[in-house]
């Protein structure tokens, strides 16, 4: 046990917590509410994420009105109790949902997801899976479905930092009781302790606050998931606890307002946020403090009166009981259901689900959560209790490496390479065209289905692809690093996908070749948008980029390539940036390459499928032919045609290889035993490598490019 001790002072710091809050199981009502009904896709409240962050501030609330109450009390703070009640409160009901998504993935989910699944069952297990997700939040995994256990990321951080917030108390009451120069009464003891937890939550605040502010505006998508950007919200509910004694004298009619004010920011942000709100950063506050306004309107007992009525009828108080299973439940029955229906889950469907998830959640509660809470066995022995997590913490483990090796055992027999000297994809295409048309069944297939989301080109192994965070650029170089003759490739991924082939190309013709690509990114003019707002990174680092083309130490020779963007509006772009058609956007670049006297070829788009093929294929190994796209929809759903009107407006060469990958009807997904895309729209770096022989011969044919003799 480690403790630090001192005497009780007369009166408590903190009151918080030391009676039942009717008013805070109705606002844990309101919170899961938020998060069911966002889940199940009500187009209205597109903002409902936001009652995680409701979660946050109660937890923060009422953990640490029990810590400071104990230390208190007791004088001091039993850390090997508080993690007993931790553990019998979230482990039980936590492993039998994680068990329950582990079986349903085997069964249901097709194999290509079960490596994920499984480290994501893992990392659960030891609450660190939202690290785990952050890191996952990249452009190459952005359009992966969402995983059955992506909602554990909250749980995660709530444990992290319930493993430093105690600790640090713990300092800071070792600190309040050492000796002091005059009289060391229980006032001045009292006085010391207020002022050191004071300066405690301010560290836990202000710091995790700015680097919210900042992270989430530098990196989005992986800010949502962090600790460090989400320490601050459950330190808010830390705050509240930790003043209470002062906030708690507040006037009735403040308080009232208070709890009205709270509910109202709460349901505005619901409302009015959506995907692209930038998360948390400043925007977290409306919800955060919405929560704090109603938890602190309910002191002095207003818990029942004013607004908290509301909150404070049975079915409420019922939700509120059930918020936890609630939460653990739903959304792999969301995610497993969407799955069954193809991907895309009609609201109605989503709406039915959310209920019937009352179903396991109730039982869950009934016969798991409370048995669990309340078994005397495990509260009457704190080491008991703590035997008893590590045992579930091991199960849940061992269970996500089941997954995790059941999956890397199916791809090692189901990944069938083929001999150095034997041609393969695009290879066997030159020898016989009719190998582009799609087949039911093929005897081989690489690589396999469970990896080729990783079969990517080295630009991105190499650390050369640039995130969608720097407007900078430092090249990769392949060929021959000392060749007079230098040929950039430039763009977003799609661009990138071509390098495995340039590469050999590159080679074989002593080419010095360049990679300039950024994630999402085109080579162009105008601003454009990423997640629905504008591109800013985009923007600075095609400006640089263009800047280097048009400079004296610009390459020979400019291939560009690019998927399809939209234009970001006037009215979002800071003065200055030059917004418009996109088309125009890359016609004025090219200009600008052409008039620096550098050659520029332009690499058609790739036609996109606009399905996760490797998906697909896991579901359909005996009729692939349900996983072909046709051709013209492909293609019309691709870059390719922008790209060709730009080109053909700035007499620009063009390269296109769509003959190539499909046959003159449909794009199969796997050709001369190697499948074509890694997703939904990305050709694999093996096929890309496959293209090398046709690819040169096209720009041969096609583009002003100097090849060898």
């Amino acid at each position: 046990m480690t403790s630090a001790t001192t005497k009780p002072p007369s009166e408590p710091a903190v009151k918080a917590g030391s009676k039942f809050r009717p008013d805070i199981q109705g606002l844990r009502a309101v919170a899961v509410g938020l998060v069911l009904l966002y889940h199940a896709g009500l187009p209205f409240l597109p903002g409902g994420y936001v009652g995680v962050d409701v979660f946050f501030v109660i937890s923060g609330f009422l953990i640490t009105g029990m810590l400071v109450r104990q230390s208190m009390e007791k004088g001091r703070i039993e850390l090997a109790d508080f993690y007993a009640r931790r553990i019998r409160r979230i482990l039980p009901a936590a492993t039998v949902v994680l068990a329950f998504v582990a079986i349903v993935t085997l069964l249901v989910l097709p194999r290509t997801r079960w490596d994920a699944i499984g480290t994501e069952i893992i990392a659960s297990a030891f609450y660190v899976v939202n690290w785990v997700l952050a890191g996952g939040t990249d452009y190459l995994n952005a359009e992966q479905a969402a995983s059955p256990i992506q909602h554990f990321w909250t749980l995660a951080v709530e444990e992290q930092f319930y493993i430093l917030w105690p600790a640090l108390l713990i300092g800071l009451l070792w600190l309040a009781t050492k000796r002091r120069k005059g009289p060391d009464t229980v006032d001045a003891r009292r006085v010391r302790i207020q002022i050191l937890l004071q300066i405690a939550v301010g560290i836990a605040i202000v710091p995790s606050f700015i680097w919210s502010i900042y992270y989430t505006d530098a990196n989005p998508a992986p800010a949502y998931f962090v600790t460090t950007t989400r320490l601050w919200e459950i330190a808010i509910g830390a705050a509240i606890a930790i003043f209470a004694t002062q906030l708690q004298r507040i006037p009735d009619a403040f308080g009232f307002a208070l709890q009205g004010g709270g509910l109202l920011a709460i349901l505005m942000a619901g409302l009015l946020y959506t995907e692209g709100t930038q998360f948390p950063g400043y925007a977290a506050l409306l919800p955060t403090l919405g929560a704090a306004g109603v938890i602190v309107g309910g002191m002095s007992g207003r818990a029942t009166r004013g607004f908290a009525t509301v909150l404070n009828v049975k079915p409420m108080r019922w939700i509120g009981d059930l918020s936890y299973s609630l939460y653990l439940w739903h959304w792999p029955l969301l995610v497993f259901a969407a799955y069954l229906a193809g991907g895309v889950l009609r609201i109605r469907y989503g709406l039915l689900i959310v209920l019937l998830a009352i179903i396991p959640s109730w039982l869950s509660y009934k016969y798991i959560e409370e048995p669990f809470r309340h078994w005397q066995r495990l509260k009457e022995k704190t080491g008991r209790a703590l035997r008893a997590g590590v045992s579930l913490m091991a199960t849940t483990s061992v269970i996500g490496v089941a997954v995790v090796v059941t999956s890397n055992q199916l791809a090692s027999t189901g990944d069938m390479a083929l001999s150095a000297d034997e041609p393969m994809g695009a290879e066997v295409v030159e020898i016989d065209p009719d190998a582009l048309e799609p087949v039911n069944q093929v005897t081989y297939m690489t690589p396999d289905v469970t990896t080729v989301d990783d079969d990517v080109a080295d630009v991105y192994g190499d650390g050369c692809h640039v995130d969608d965070t720097s407007t900078e650029f430092d090249p990769c170089i392949y060929g021959n690093p000392d060749s007079d003759y230098v040929v950039a490739i430039v763009g977003d991924s799609h661009a990138a996908q071509w390098v495995p082939a340039l590469q050999k190309i590159a080679t074989a013709n002593d080419w010095r070749l360049e990679t300039y690509t950024k994630s999402a990114c085109a080579l162009n003019t105008v601003a454009v948008n990423a997640g629905g707002s504008f591109y800013e990174s985009c923007y600075g680092w095609g400006e640089n980029v263009l800047d280097h083309f048009t400079g004296p130490e610009a390459p020979d020779h400019v291939i560009a390539s690019a998927s399809t963007y939209s234009a970001s509006d006037s009215s979002e772009v800071p003065e200055g940036v030059r917004t418009g058609d996109v088309g125009k956007g890359f016609e004025n670049a090219w200009t600008q390459i052409q008039d620096a006297g550098v050659g520029l070829t332009v690499l058609l788009d790739t036609p996109r499928p606009r399905m996760d093929v490797p998906e697909c294929i896991a579901e359909n190994e005996e009729n692939l032919i349900e996983c072909a796209a046709d051709r013209t929809e492909a293609v019309k759903f691709s870059g390719h045609g922008r790209l060709l009107d730009a080109a053909e407006a700035t007499d620009t060469e063009t390269v296109d290889m769509t003959d190539a990958i499909c046959s003159p009807e449909a794009c199969a997904p796997v050709v001369g035993g190697v499948i074509v895309w890694r997703d939904s729209h990305h050709i694999t770096a093996t096929y890309a490598e496959t293209l090398a022989g046709s690819l040169q011969r096209k720009l041969q044919q096609d583009s002003s490019l100097e090849f060898s003799e």
